[in-house]
C-alpha cells in the first residue's frame, strides 16, 4: 500500500488510493507527527510526502 502526505488548506492530509483522509494535524505542525501517525493507521505502507 502507498500513503501520500501532503499539506492542503491548512491540513496534513493522507491520500490512500483515491481518498483523501483528513489529518487532526494542522499543517504548522512538524511533519514527523503525521508520519508516526500514518505508519500506526497504515502499517506496512511506503509512506511518501507531496508538496
Amino acid at each position: 500500500m502507498k500513503i501520500v502526505i501532503q499539506k492542503l488548506n491548512g491540513l496534513w492530509h493522507l491520500i490512500v488510493g483515491s481518498c483523501l483522509i483528513r489529518t487532526p494535524f494542522l499543517d504548522t505542525q512538524d511533519r514527523a507527527l503525521v508520519v508516526t501517525y500514518a505508519r500506526r493507521a497504515y502499517p506496512g505502507a511506503r509512506i511518501f510526502q507531496r508538496d
